[in-house]
């Protein structure tokens, strides 16, 4: 918590941007560090991006406002899919799924990622804000709605057995052996 705000107000915050967001994704998106590359209203990134929602093999619930996101990216079957295995995929198939807007190379990932982000300014700003206010609008709002509850099923998931033994497990680097407690 930020002076008494928690993590996800300032999730709010971000999704509230009234300006188009440009995110180069560069190395790993995990967790929750794929929740804030999902407030982006564009992501780029390369054959070595790594992404993962990996909660469930934390014993954990999702976070940062995925629950809308991510199925809002790539569609409610492989948000499920990709939230329910935490299976990680790489660039490529992040690319293929939606998740990332652009493939580039490891050399052009931000020098085209501010391309687009110049390219957008250079666009009337009153017109841009008003079309991401339509398209966008809603999300603080959705936000807000799932973060609330995300952290309510985070709770009570952290005094699991499971949620221990996907932690420890995580630092062991091995498969859990989650007992359903």
């Amino acid at each position: 918590a930020l002076a008494g705000r928690h993590i996800y107000d300032e999730a709010v915050d971000l999704f509230s941007c009234p300006i188009p967001v440009v995110a180069a994704v560069n190395g790993a998106a995990v967790g929750g560090g794929l929740g804030l590359a999902c407030m982006a209203d564009f992501r780029f990134g390369t054959e070595s991006t790594r992404m993962t929602a990996n909660f469930a093999r934390l014993g954990f619930h999702q976070g940062f406002g995925l629950s809308v996101t991510l199925p809002g990216i790539v569609g409610q079957q492989k948000g499920m899919e990709l939230l329910y295995t935490g299976r990680r995929i790489k660039g490529e198939e992040a690319a293929e799924l939606g998740l990332l807007d652009y493939l580039v190379t490891d050399e052009e990932l931000r020098s085209r990622a501010y391309e687009l982000a110049r390219e957008i300014a250079e666009s009337a700003p009153l017109a841009v804000r008003s079309i991401k206010n339509t398209l966008r609008g809603h999300l603080p709002r959705d936000i807000r709605a799932a973060t609330d509850h995300e952290l309510v099923e985070q709770n009570k998931l952290q005094q699991t057995e499971d949620w221990k033994e996907g932690v420890k497990a995580m630092a062991e680097r091995r498969i859990p052996n989650f007992s359903g407690r």
